[in-house]
C-alpha cells in the first residue's frame, strides 16, 4: 500500500494549470480522505511481497470520478487517467503511473462491501458537522434498480404498483431533510423483499450516525412503513413518526367492521364462529380464519368473501397506547406540513439516478450492487458538502 507517491516533474507544471476553483479539485479538498488508510490497512497485510500497489486512497478518488460523471467504465477511466494528467494528478497518481481497469476492480473486490460502507459513513460524519440545525427531520424510502443480467441469481422480480414490475434490487435510503438533502444510512435488497422491515436498521444506524451531534425528532415515511413495531421503535426513542395509516394493514377488524363479538366469540358478517389460526409474534397479532375452510357448509356471503381458494384472513392486533398517540398525532395540522418534506427523498433519488450512476448497472450480486450504490451515494454527498462549503454552483439538486 503506497501512501506517499514520490512527485514527477510533470506534476509540477499541472498543478500550476489547475485552477482554484476547478471542480475536481474543490469536491476532493472538502473531505479529508487520510481515514481510509486506517480502515484498509488489514486488507494490504502482504503488499510487500509484491510490487508496491496504488494508494487505495488515490484509487478511491479515482473510482468516485465514474460516479462524477467524469468516466463511464473502469475500461474508460483507466484510459482517461493514462490521457489526462489533471485527472490523475487531482486523484494523486505519479504521472505515467496511472492504475489499468482491471486493478479497479481488484480494489472492490479487496476491499469489500463493509469497508466501502465504512468510507461512506466516514465522508458523511463530516458532511453533518456542517449542518447547523441541531433538531433533524429524517426521511426513509426506497427505489428500485433495474439489472439487465437475468442470470444474476441474487436479484428477484419486485412490484412498485399493481402494473409495474421490475428484476433486480432495491436500495433503501434514509436522508436528512436539510435545504441539501444528506444521506446518512443505505440498504440494499433483493427486488422481492418488503420495505417495512428495513425501517428500523436504517433509523437505528441514522441515530448512531447524529449521536452526540444533533437529535433526530421526526422520522417521515410512506404508508408501507405504518408498523406496529416501526412506530413503536421510534416512539420509544422519543422520534415523532410522521407516517400516514395504512388501513389495510393497521386498521383493526373489529373497528372495520368485519367481525363481531357475541357471546365472547367472534363472528364474521354471516355470524359464523370464526377459526382461531394462531399467533403471529413478529407482527404482534392474532389471525382468525372462515369456519367454511373444515365446515362443509354453504353461506350467502362466500361469493363475496372468499376471492381465493384460501378464504378470508382476518386479524386482530393487541392494541396499546401508541396507535391511539398516531391517531392524534396524523389529526395535527403540523402532520401534513412535515410531511411535504418527504419529496426531498424522492428528487434524492432521481439525482442519483440521472447524475451519479445509481441506475447503471454493471455489476451482478447484491454485494457488488451494494458497492455500486455506496459510490454513486459518496459521489453525491461530495457534491453536497462542496456545495455547502462554497458557493461554487455545485449544488446537487
Amino acid at each position: 500500500m503506497n501512501q506517499n507517491r514520490r512527485p514527477h516533474f510533470v506534476d509540477y507544471f499541472v498543478s500550476k494549470t489547475i485552477k482554484p476553483d476547478d471542480p475536481i479539485k474543490v469536491i476532493f479538498e472538502t473531505i479529508d480522505f487520510s481515514f481510509i488508510h486506517n480502515l484498509v490497512k488489514d486488507k494490504y497485510k502482504n503488499h510487500r511481497l509484491g510490487r508496491q500497489g496504488y494508494n487505495p486512497v488515490s484509487l478511491f478518488k479515482a473510482l468516485l470520478l465514474i460516479y462524477l460523471g467524469y468516466a463511464s467504465s473502469e475500461r474508460d477511466l483507466a484510459r482517461k487517467l493514462k490521457d489526462m494528467p489533471k485527472l490523475s494528478y487531482l486523484c494523486g497518481f505519479r504521472f505515467g503511473n496511472t492504475p489499468e481497469h482491471n486493478t479497479f476492480h481488484y480494489f472492490r473486490k479487496r476491499l469489500g462491501k463493509e469497508t466501502f460502507m465504512d468510507i461512506m459513513t466516514n465522508i458523511i460524519a463530516q458532511t453533518i458537522c456542517i449542518i447547523e440545525d441541531k433538531k433533524l427531520h429524517v426521511s426513509i424510502d426506497s427505489t428500485h434498480i433495474e439489472t439487465p443480467f437475468r442470470k444474476d441469481i441474487e436479484a428477484k422480480w419486485g412490484r412498485k404498483t399493481k402494473d409495474f414490475k421490475f428484476f433486480g434490487y432495491k436500495v433503501h435510503l434514509s436522508i436528512i431533510n436539510t435545504d441539501i438533502p444528506i444521506p446518512v444510512s443505505i440498504e440494499i435488497t433483493p427486488g422481492n423483499r418488503n420495505d417495512s422491515p428495513v425501517f428500523i436498521p436504517l433509523l437505528e444506524n441514522t441515530k448512531k450516525s447524529v449521536e452526540g451531534k444533533k437529535k433526530i425528532t421526526h422520522v417521515l415515511g410512506d404508508r408501507i412503513y405504518d408498523s406496529t413495531s416501526n412506530i413503536t421503535y421510534s416512539m420509544n426513542d422519543h422520534i415523532i413518526p410522521i407516517i400516514p395509516e395504512n388501513k389495510r394493514h393497521r386498521e383493526n377488524a373489529i373497528r372495520r367492521g368485519d367481525i363481531y363479538i357475541e357471546d365472547g366469540h367472534f363472528k364474521c358478517k354471516a355470524g359464523k364462529e370464526l377459526l382461531y389460526w394462531g399467533y403471529e409474534r413478529k407482527r404482534n397479532r392474532y389471525k382468525f380464519r372462515c369456519p367454511l375452510v373444515r365446515k362443509k357448509e354453504t353461506c350467502l356471503f362466500k361469493n363475496e368473501c372468499w376471492k381465493t381458494k384460501y378464504g378470508p384472513v382476518f386479524y386482530l392486533k393487541e392494541d396499546n397506547n401508541n396507535q391511539e398517540r398516531m391517531r392524534v398525532i396524523r389529526s395535527g395540522k403540523s402532520f401534513q406540513r412535515i410531511y411535504k418534506e418527504r419529496t426531498k427523498i424522492e428528487r434524492l433519488f432521481s439525482v442519483l439516478k440521472s447524475r451519479h450512476r445509481l441506475s447503471d448497472v454493471r455489476y451482478k450480486g447484491i454485494e457488488q450492487m451494494s458497492i455500486h450504490a455506496i459510490l454513486s451515494v459518496c459521489a453525491y454527498t461530495l457534491r453536497a458538502n462542496a456545495g455547502m462549503q462554497r458557493d461554487t454552483g455545485l449544488l446537487p439538486v
